[in-house]
């Protein structure tokens, strides 16, 4: 009878540590792909900058559900902000930040802002 409920028991546990095991990977890859960075821009929103407006201001495309974003001086490049809390009252301004930048998802996490003129 014992040997019954081990034989399934282990099993469990060792599917349990291979998904878990593989999470952890998948996380240390995510990180992986992100790196510090500094990038010169303009704030703006998702809308705008889908119709090449880099340096929009008007706040209510945000309200409606556009996102904050960040379009680089280099490139033109359009990367979202994660935590757009950091560059709201930056919206139509030209920027320097420093933080860690995803490249393939294309977001910016901002650690650090200074204004450019």
């Amino acid at each position: 009878m014992m040997k019954r409920l081990l034989l399934p028991l282990a099993a469990v546990v060792a599917i349990s540590l291979s998904v878990m095991a593989q999470e952890m990977k998948h996380d240390e890859m995510d990180h992986a792909m992100q790196k510090e960075t500094t990038l010169k821009g303009w704030v703006s929103d998702s809308e705008c900058a889908a119709h090449g407006v880099k340096n929009c201001s008007n706040k209510e495309h945000v309200a409606n559900g556009a996102k904050l974003v960040i379009v680089s001086d280099k490139g033109g490049q359009i990367y979202t902000v994660t935590n757009p809390e950091t560059v709201a009252e930056h919206q139509g301004h030209h920027v320097e930040v420093n933080g860690e930048v995803d490249d393939s998802a294309k977001t910016v996490t901002v650690a650090k802002l200074a204004m450019l003129k």
